[in-house]
């Protein structure tokens, strides 16, 4: 199921960002984390929010962490397409 995998993604990278304390990361990415709502606005705000995430803080994301946005906006968009 990948609502399920997007939303474990959502959570590991949320435990992330704050275990670590990066907070631009969080300020871009919480919309993300909120917006899965089962309705396709809040797949697309979660997709936005993903997207600015990856784009705006990319000197403060680690690798693994542009790797896990990238697998989730992927899942996302093919929650969109209805695969």
């Amino acid at each position: 199921m990948e609502a399920d995998e997007i939303g474990k993604l959502l959570q590991s990278l949320a435990e992330r960002f704050c275990e670590r304390k990066a907070l631009r990361c969080l300020l871009r990415f919480l919309p993300a984390y909120f917006a899965p709502n089962g309705l396709t606005d809040g797949w697309e705000e979660c997709r936005t929010a993903l997207a600015d995430t990856r784009a705006l803080c990319r000197d403060d994301l680690k690798s693994d962490e542009i790797e896990d946005i990238g697998k989730a906006i992927n899942l996302v968009d093919r929650m969109l397409a209805g695969r």
